[in-house]
């Protein structure tokens, strides 16, 4: 017989052998069991029931003596399961242990714990950088912005040089010293920590603003009257002196103002910004535009 050349008549041959195939030729029988098990050997089935009749006896146990803690220990190598006297465990085990299966009161002291601890604090050079970077970006766009007014021609790569070069090593030596990270000057700031959250009338108290606004700090007393005197003399030089002394001087005193006022409290720096602003105006006749 020749054999199927194209797919129909393949499908057709097959279809033929399938018609042929008796299912019920196959005779159903469970497999063989093996006889050289060894008698001693449990099945899985019977290890399992042997389990939960021994945690339903150390149950029952636990009911009867009332409700505590019981501790139940597994043997490796044969799978019993018995009582565990808690009391011969170590004492950083027991600490261990009391940690995960502790009660609840002891897990809201923990968590309390946690959250009075304080933060890690940021390390001395990306403490200073995060300060001198932002405050060396303000000198240059100072010392643009000076130029655009009274240059004829700005020469931006001269910007940048004195930007870069001078101004952001001395802003980080200042801001690396003023910080504590050179010399310590040790904790001269209040340790009692201020804040308007949570809410309360004992808030509205004098006290307790003189605190919020000027809390006591070594910092408070030198660049406040710093930034005062800082700003005061931007806003003289800026409309007594030549255009060319304030293209040369005004970015590096406007930047070392605004730094004075960043490193004082709100309330402070406040006043050291709108002091200033308040003498030119009033005081001295000083416009704004």
């Amino acid at each position: 017989m020749e054999a199927p050349r194209n797919r129909k008549q393949r499908r057709a041959a097959a279809a033929a052998s399938k018609s042929d195939f008796d299912a019920s030729s196959i005779p159903m029988a469970h497999p063989p069991r093996s006889s050289t098990r060894n008698p001693k050997e449990k099945t899985l089935v019977e290890l399992i029931s042997e389990r939960q009749g021994q945690l339903l006896d150390l149950g029952q146990e636990t009911n009867s003596a009332g409700m505590e803690t019981r501790f139940m220990s597994i043997d490796p190598t044969s799978g019993e399961i018995s009582n565990f006297d808690a009391s011969e465990l170590s004492g950083e085990q027991q600490g261990n242990n009391g940690s995960v299966m502790g009660s609840p009161s002891d897990g809201k002291n923990g968590s309390a714990e946690d959250e009075d601890e304080p933060d890690a604090p940021i390390p001395p050079f990306i403490d200073t950088v995060l300060l001198s970077v932002p405050l060396t970006t303000l000198h240059m766009t100072l010392a643009y912005l000076a130029a655009h007014q009274y240059a004829e021609y700005i020469e931006l790569d001269k910007l940048i040089r004195e930007s870069i070069l001078v101004a952001f090593p001395i802003l980080t030596f200042a801001i690396h010293l003023a910080h504590g990270h050179i010399v310590s000057f040790g904790n001269a700031q209040s340790s009692e920590y201020v804040s308007l959250i949570p809410w309360n009338r004992n808030k509205l108290s004098i006290s307790f603003l003189r605190k919020l606004l000027f809390p006591p700090s070594w910092r408070t007393l030198v660049f406040l009257p710093l930034a005062i005197f800082l700003g005061a003399k931007l806003m003289a030089m800026t409309n007594n002196e030549p255009y060319y002394a304030v293209m040369k001087r005004a970015p590096s005193i406007g930047t070392l103002w605004v730094w004075s006022i960043l490193e004082i409290p709100v309330g402070a720096a406040v006043l050291g910004a709108l002091g200033p602003l308040l003498w030119g105006i009033w005081w001295k006749g000083y416009g704004i535009l």
